[in-house]
């Protein structure tokens, strides 16, 4: 499992929420700002660097999602989105 940085300077989110890449051909996840709205839902941001042309997100700036905690190979714990709330 690979995560492409983020390379927006400008995150005025309060976190990060790991978004699945789709057609990628393995598992990776961009790194997404967020702001909570109840304990496990979360509002992404993004909009700002989204490019349909360039990445398949699996789910798109503006969506609330439900998210779960879950260790990454580097031992990190990350918040990744799983489902549309």
């Amino acid at each position: 499992m690979s995560v492409v940085p983020d390379s927006s300077t400008k995150t005025v989110m309060s976190n990060t929420v790991y978004v699945h890449l789709l057609g990628e051909g393995v598992q990776v996840y961009r790194p997404v700002p967020a702001f909570q709205v109840a304990p496990t839902v979360y509002v992404l941001g993004g909009a700002e660097f989204y490019d349909p042309e360039d990445e398949e997100w699996e789910f798109l700036p503006g969506a609330r999602v439900v998210v779960e905690e879950r260790i990454m190979e580097e031992g990190d714990t990350v918040l990744i989105a799983i489902a549309s709330d």
